[in-house]
């Protein structure tokens, strides 16, 4: 995740944000082990990114990232910097196809997202051919996602 130094260092971030931003995976996995890193996942920092968007623009284990995911099922609805949904930083960055996977089974309509129109204006399908081994699942059809995830 690119960000800008008053975006990497905020007072505002909680313990989990810095814990993840500092890339201290072991100390994230114990947090949210705990009824405070639970009720982290849901807080925003002040750009309306959740811990969700940062595991997987700081490239977190996808053990780490699945958790963050299960604590906060809302999570991958939420736009953070640019407009972008956490598919997005998914599909740029190159998650594994099991995350990428669990993201659009939790919001399929992210396929079709455009984030900010006028900056990027792009959908996580646009990142399909950037890594190989997702671009089945960005390419797939939403009514398609939708009608798998319902039966």
């Amino acid at each position: 995740m690119t960000l800008s130094v008053e975006e990497y260092a905020n007072r505002e971030d909680s313990k989990l944000m810095v814990l993840i931003k500092s890339s201290k995976w072991d100390d994230v996995r114990s947090l949210l082990q705990t009824s405070e890193g639970k009720t982290m996942t849901s807080q925003p920092d002040v750009y309306d990114n959740l811990p969700l968007h940062f595991c997987l623009g700081y490239r977190a284990p996808d053990d780490i990232i699945l958790s963050t995911l299960s604590l906060n099922r809302g999570a991958p609805r939420v736009h953070g910097t640019d407009y972008w949904l956490p598919l997005h930083i998914a599909a740029m960055w190159g998650s594994s196809s099991v995350v990428m996977e669990e993201l659009i089974r939790a919001f399929p309509q992210a396929l079709e997202d455009v984030g900010e129109a006028g900056i990027k204006g792009r959908t996580p399908r646009h990142f399909a051919g950037r890594f190989e081994s997702n671009r089945e699942l960005l390419e797939r059809p939403t009514e398609e996602w939708i009608k798998i995830i319902e039966n």
